[in-house]
């Protein structure tokens, strides 16, 4: 996601830690939705917070490298950083300094003013087929710094020690019925499970896929997705924090496995983690939503969420498959892309959204329609399967 404006710094070399505070404004058009997130790293883990006024804070490993990380010490060995003569940024004359020994996979520039960092620049290149994020640009600009950092804010917050309670305008009420959508493989029946997965209402789908597409299917998010589903689910509106999952038993990396989230209250957001508290305890959204449904939180079959789901017992309940295309009905021959592109300029995710629904509501292709292949399930015992 883009990051651009002014943010807060802090490191402590000494205490083997750092604070990188950021607003992410995803669609910049669409007011209130941005991602307040702070990045702490002590030692050898890291932790995030998102959610403004209302924090959730959880440990994502496949959001990079974890741990401590001194961003200029490079800079004053000389076995691994050259002089790269004196350069001006913003007006201030500083001295420029790059790394030697990235290889091709690390290009990294300070520019500093005696010890004072002015500018960094750090570009990441990971070409293994495991990694979440292959490309990572990011510059950083200085203001006037601080010698003394406050303690407080090196420190692991206690809301890290767990996740957040279930909303309380969910706690005690029945259950509710969600559309939800699901982009996912297709090399094998396992691959319609949605246990540890992640599912979205119409508009949170679209925007994903979209996403996804414009990304060119990369690794980060796609797991060689090729069918859409859609389900009619049964779930507490006692939501938990949302949990990051990724993968399925027949891909790479396997999977699945959902970090950050609660394991058995279905979790909620807006999608990148946008609004105050993530937005997971309100009941609407220009992003639509985004959800997690923990395998600890499924349903035996005939089984609902109780109205007592927010304390214990299952939170989640499958009705029934509705349908299942394939992408290249919806991608290519109604071109979603196209939609998504204009949605894109427009960040609306209108088009998209209806693109969407059509392909699902209907089965004559003059009206946007895609024809069902079938699932695991299907009346027969009939499977279609993409390979």
């Amino acid at each position: 996601m883009p990051t651009k404006g002014n943010g807060y710094f802090a490191q402590d070399v000494d205490l083997n830690a750092s604070r990188m505070e950021m607003i992410r404004p995803f669609l910049s058009k669409v007011k209130g939705m941005d991602t307040n997130m702070t990045i702490l790293s002590v030692g050898s883990q890291t932790w995030i917070e998102t959610g403004g006024n209302h924090a959730l804070c959880r440990q994502l490993p496949m959001f990079g490298p974890q741990g401590f990380h001194d961003m200029f010490g490079w800079a004053a060995i000389p076995s691994v950083s050259e002089y790269a003569g004196q350069h001006s940024v913003a007006g201030r004359s500083c001295t420029l300094w790059r790394f030697t020994r990235g290889g091709g996979s690390v290009n990294q520039s300070l520019c500093a003013d005696g010890n004072i960092p002015v500018e960094l620049n750090i570009s990441t290149r990971n070409t293994s087929s495991a990694a979440a994020i292959k490309e990572m640009h990011a510059t950083y600009q200085f203001g006037p710094l601080s010698m003394q950092v406050d303690p407080s804010l090196l420190e692991k917050p206690a809301i890290c020690d767990h996740v957040a309670p279930p909303c309380g305008n969910g706690v005690g009420a029945e259950p509710v019925t969600l559309d939800a959508y699901v982009f996912h493989p297709g090399l094998s029946a396992i691959d319609y499970s949605i246990e540890d997965q992640n599912v979205a209402d119409l508009l949170g789908d679209a925007l994903f896929i979209c996403f996804d597409l414009l990304q060119h299917q990369k690794t980060f998010a796609d797991h060689n997705y090729s069918l859409i589903s859609r389900y009619s689910l049964h779930v507490s509106p006692a939501f938990g924090q949302y949990g990051a999952c990724n993968g399925y038993p027949d891909t790479e990396p396997k999977g699945p496995i959902c970090v950050g989230g609660d394991l058995r209250l279905a979790g909620k957001e807006a999608p990148f983690f946008a609004g105050d508290g993530e937005s997971r305890c309100t009941g609407t959204s220009p992003l639509g939503f985004w959800y997690s449904l923990p395998k600890g939180g499924h349903c035996a079959p005939g089984e609902v969420p109780s109205k007592t789901a927010g304390e214990s017992g299952c939170t989640w309940s499958i009705i029934k498959r509705e349908k299942t295309i394939n992408q290249t009905c919806l991608v290519h021959d109604h071109q979603f892309l196209a939609k998504c592109k204009t949605d894109f300029a427009e960040q609306k995710f209108e088009k998209s959204a209806a693109a969407l629904l059509a392909a699902f509501e209907s089965e004559d292709f003059a009206h946007g329609g895609c024809p069902d292949i079938g699932g695991p399930h299907s009346s027969g015992g009939a499977m279609s399967v993409i390979v």
